[in-house]
């Protein structure tokens, strides 16, 4: 699995993570969201894409908005 981060600070998982399953996956996605909310700022916008090889798994949106 590659955890790719896109908009804000992008990033881009070359190595990639040996997980069991799609589960573990996202478990490990939402810890990484955990640990990109502590730098998210107002009027940014992450995503986060978790790829099996070429597939698409999931992607997780955090968008902030500023209303002042």
């Amino acid at each position: 699995y590659h955890f790719n981060i896109a908009d804000g600070r992008p990033y881009c998982d070359e190595n990639g993570s040996e997980l069991p399953s799609d589960e573990a996956a996202w478990r490990e996605a939402k810890r990484m969201a955990r640990d990109i909310e502590d730098g998210l700022e107002p009027g940014e916008r992450w995503q986060l894409e978790v790829r099996d090889g070429r597939d698409l798994v999931f992607a997780l949106v955090i968008n902030s908005t500023r209303y002042r």
